[in-house]
């Protein structure tokens, strides 16, 4: 582990350095809180060492900030021999334990096996807390459709970073859903799951409860962009990781106007597709009778049910989709929905709005884009009017097919 240790007493400062050194720590020192703040941020340590009597700063303030910026870092607070009642205020505001002059390698060898301990612990509750997370997610996230798997594993690369988030997406395709997954398979699970209504009960510089969370922002580009940026120095203030949704493309977003530039810049290159219903082959048979299920386990669809169940558009997606498997409970004559039933659900104005996409979409491209991110975007607005059709698409690009599928793999697409 790394240490760096903060004292302004040269001779204290050397006796903590071959301290820890002899306990197998890489460590660092520094005589003010001044320094510190640099080598913090270019040495990231696991381990502070702060005396109470450093110059610079307030050392007690320097600990609390210290210990609520670092989730990963243990501080420790170093006390003169004639002010160990320092140790509890150091306490309260985050030190992990403390020391004393003069410095004693016992002592630090004790601090350092309780802190081993208690991260082997931490890291063990936390293997048990996102495997009930993914657990879960199974049951909620579910498909197994290509374009549907390759979100999922989207949601897990994004979970890995501490920035923020895009889910880009139709109305229906599980946003807040899928952000809480991402929330609890990250760091900051553990924290509050917030939407902009609640910022105001957070307290400032943290999440709830001390614990930094995130914060899920749907409905992004309906905004203004003085709105969309107040809300972002509100979260940043507070150190919540937000995460942003829309339903429309974020580049067609951005050059409109909707998506503030500010915003745009946070999340362009960390950004979740969720593909809408229609290209999600196969997965309206198993949303169907999972919420079906969820509805009334003694019912079931037959076969020319589930046939006018696929054939729809589904331009609510699935959100549409579980309203009429619920509608669709009640009206069924006994244990079977047959097709008369779903084929009445889907007769109304809901099925009438598939003719929305007969016409081809319009791609809108901002100056200054790549030529490769132009691309990326037509072949995607292509694929997705042809409903993942290669051919197809390739027929209305005047492309060869196989250079839509290299093009479909090279940029991530697949349909």
């Amino acid at each position: 582990m790394r240490t760096l240790l903060i004292d302004s007493m040269e001779e204290s400062r050397d006796a903590l350095r071959r301290a820890f050194a002899a306990a197998g720590e890489q460590v660092r020192s520094v005589d003010s809180l001044t320094e510190a703040q640099r080598q913090i941020d270019l040495f990231d340590p696991d381990v502070l060492v702060v005396a109470l009597d450093s110059t610079g700063a307030d050392p007690v303030e320097f600990i609390e900030t210290a210990s609520r910026d670092g989730a990963h870092r243990a501080v420790f607070a170093l006390l003169p021999s004639d002010h160990l009642d320092g140790s509890v205020a150091a306490m309260q505001r985050g030190a992990a334990d403390f020391l004393w002059r003069p410095v004693s390698e016992a002592r630090v060898s004790l601090l350092l096996a309780r802190l081993a301990e208690r991260r082997e612990r931490d890291r063990s509750a936390e293997e048990l807390r996102v495997g009930l997370v993914r657990a879960r997610a199974e049951s909620i996230l579910i498909g197994r459709s290509g374009p549907w798997q390759s979100a999922l594993a989207a949601i897990e690369r994004a979970a890995e970073w501490d920035d923020p988030v895009l889910l880009a997406g139709e109305a229906g395709t599980e946003q807040e859903d899928a952000a809480r997954v991402l929330h609890g398979l990250s760091r900051r699970g553990s924290g509050p799951f917030l939407f902009p209504g609640e910022l105001d009960r957070t307290p400032q510089g943290s999440g709830a409860g001390g614990a930094r969370g995130t914060i899920f922002i749907p409905g992004a580009e309906r905004r203004s962009r003085e709105a969309q940026e107040a809300l972002l120095d509100r979260v940043e203030s507070r150190r919540l990781r937000p995460i942003f949704a829309i339903n429309e493309s974020p580049e067609e977003a951005a050059a409109s106007g909707k998506l503030s530039p500010r915003v745009y810049e946070s999340v362009r290159d960390r950004v979740v597709h969720l593909p809408p219903l229609r290209e999600r082959e196969g997965d309206v048979d198993l949303l169907a009778r999972r919420f079906l299920l969820e509805t009334d386990a003694g019912l079931a669809f037959d076969g020319e049910a589930l046939d006018a169940l696929r054939s729809h558009d589904w331009p609510g997606n699935v959100r549409e989709l579980r309203d009429v498997v619920r509608r669709a409970a009640p009206l069924s004559d006994g244990s079977i929905i047959g097709p008369t039933v779903v084929l009445s659900l889907l007769a109304g104005p809901r099925a009438r709005r598939r003719v929305r996409r007969k016409k081809p979409p319009v791609v809108k491209i901002a100056v200054g884009a790549s030529l490769a991110d132009v691309e990326r975007r037509l072949i995607q607005k292509t694929l997705e009017f042809a409903r993942g059709n290669k051919p197809k698409t390739a027929e209305l690009l005047k492309l060869s097919l196989k250079t839509i599928y290299n093009k479909i793999k090279e940029y991530g697409l697949e349909h």
